[in-house]
């Protein structure tokens, strides 16, 4: 028992190992190495956007945090493609910055959306990174419609709740239905199904709206809405170059 206990990936001491581990060299050459070449590329690319953009608008504090958490939150999806856990320590940091962000934009559903990333995969992953890097990637199957259908519902319901009776948001509509569908993305992302790709994409075409709708307005810089274009060229390079589209076709070929 101690022995399977030891090597299950969610003990205390698998725990304390994987949060010791964020502090060593060997955790970030892990993390960053092993890439397909596409996620290299556009990492690359992703960041010179990401500073092209922010830079003409000054430096002002939010514009900094823009650009920062837009850069390291732009790396962890791409970390998450090449199913590397690090992307858990990435998540978490960009979650805090975006947050700031989205308040001062007043998208309250964003906030709430980055607060569920960091519950249920920022912190998951580091505490338990090993042992999700090391689950089986699976094909989309009845329980994972299941579970996306009733995660959507459930977290629309809510945010809009939220953004039209609690903190009201000048666009609830599309604040509560772009963080509902990150949700659902998260919860097909902890659960390793492929799948969850088609659901970032379409997360990212939502946030690619939102928060370019929220600059015209005046609430915000350029900078996320550049973050969340880039995002979308993650979505292409994870459904079809990488360790998950992978999986699947070798599923498929069985």
């Amino acid at each position: 028992m101690s022995n399977e206990q030891s090597t299950s990936g969610y003990t205390w001491q698998d725990v304390k190992t994987n949060m010791k581990q964020i502090f060593t060299w060997s955790y970030y050459k892990e993390g960053f190495s092993g890439w397909d070449k596409q996620s290299y590329i556009w990492l690359e690319i992703g960041l010179v956007v990401i500073l092209a953009t922010g830079f003409p608008h000054g430096l002002e504090t939010l514009s900094i945090l823009s650009m920062i958490g837009g850069a390291i939150g732009f790396a962890c999806t791409l970390a998450i493609t090449a199913n590397k856990r690090i992307n858990g320590l990435l998540g978490f940091i960009s979650a805090i910055l975006i947050s700031i962000v989205a308040f001062h934009s007043k998208n309250y559903s964003d906030i709430v959306m980055q607060m569920v990333y960091v519950v249920s995969l920022d912190l998951n992953f580091m505490f338990f990174g090993n042992a999700w890097q090391n689950r089986k990637i699976k094909a989309m199957n009845t329980n994972g419609w299941l579970l996306a259908l009733v995660t959507f519902v459930v977290a629309f319901f809510l945010l809009f709740m939220m953004d039209t009776h609690l903190l009201i948001s000048p666009r609830p509509w599309l604040d509560a239905f772009t963080a509902a569908i990150g949700v659902t993305g998260a919860a097909l992302t902890i659960a390793k199904f492929h799948s969850q790709y088609w659901m970032w994409t379409l997360q990212g075409l939502m946030s690619v709206t939102l928060w370019g709708v929220t600059a015209l307005q005046g609430d915000a810089n350029w900078v996320l809405f550049a973050t969340y274009i880039l995002y979308l060229g993650n979505d292409v390079i994870g459904l079809f170059f990488s360790p998950w589209s992978r999986a699947t076709k070798a599923a498929d070929a069985k």
